[in-house]
């Protein structure tokens, strides 16, 4: 009888330390990261003719990240990107060279996102992985805000309607991508990331459909044929840059991809719960 009481209060004593060891993991987990990243994106449409990424420092973001499952986190991000695009990138005597458009953007970006990590969490964010491979799957609306150069400045297209279209300053993006967070120390990750952006639209750069035959000013005609600019590189595709006449494929829209190294911080629980306040003093 005595033995069987001592084997009761063992198994109290070992659920009531287990138990404590949880909730100790609860009240001093750091759920919630912040970072702040930089890199490179890239843009894919009618202008672009190779695949390079934008020269120098072209991806600036900040987010905050909460973990939710074992394998899953929500996390939200703020981005500032850069793109552009031009068609004396292209081959001589082609359609894109006698063509001769250009543009470049500086766009905004918020997106949700969810992400899926191929292992599984360990149990508190200090004894995590040193390296935790992820997907990425979200949401965003990005910003349009296509320019090109004319004389000595720069023209924002977007209001001039270079193809009869008032298309809107803003589109929805699907973000697909996919990464890995690397351990430095207790509270710091480096995170390398790579993301590819589905649009719901094709004005991104300026270029869609056809060439038209009106316009609302004398700078819109301008800077909606500017096959002049370069003469006549090829004949034949040359009198083909006419109202009516193919300018762009909107079969396909545009989207973009960016590369970027983030660093990530675990913050502290006491910043949202007074529990975790006073847990972590």
């Amino acid at each position: 009888m005595i033995r069987f009481q001592v084997l009761i209060l063992f198994i109290l004593l070992s659920s009531l330390s287990n138990a404590q060891s949880f909730l100790g993991n609860m009240y001093n987990d750091r759920y919630f990261t912040a970072n702040i990243g930089i890199g490179q994106s890239s843009y894919f449409g009618e202008l672009n003719h190779r695949f390079i990424l934008e020269e120098g420092l072209s991806h600036i973001n900040l987010g905050i990240e909460a973990r939710l499952l074992n394998h899953i986190s929500a996390r939200t991000e703020f981005i500032m990107f850069k793109m552009s695009g031009k068609d004396s990138d292209a081959s001589d005597s082609t359609f894109a060279r006698q063509r001769n458009l250009s543009f470049k953007s500086r766009n905004f970006e918020a997106n949700l996102q969810v992400l899926y990590y191929l292992f599984p969490y360990n149990d508190i964010y200090h004894k995590r992985r040193s390296a935790e491979p992820f997907l990425a799957l979200g949401i965003g609306l990005t910003s349009l805000n296509p320019k090109t150069k004319f004389i000595d400045s720069y023209i924002k297209l977007r209001g001039l309607k270079t193809e009869g279209v008032d298309y809107s300053g803003r589109t929805i993006v699907i973000p697909v991508g996919g990464g890995v967070k690397l351990r430095i120390n207790q509270f710091l990750n480096l995170i390398v990331e790579t993301s590819y952006r589905i649009t719901f639209e094709d004005y991104l750069d300026d270029v869609s459909n056809s060439y038209v035959s009106s316009f609302d000013s004398e700078l819109a005609a301008t800077l909606a044929n500017r096959k002049n600019e370069v003469g006549i590189l090829n004949q034949q595709l040359y009198d083909q840059l006419t109202p009516g006449g193919k300018r762009g494929n909107s079969k396909n829209n545009d989207s973009y991809l960016s590369i970027a190294f983030k660093l990530e911080y675990y913050i502290p629980g006491k910043l949202f719960t007074k529990r975790g306040n006073a847990a972590e003093n």
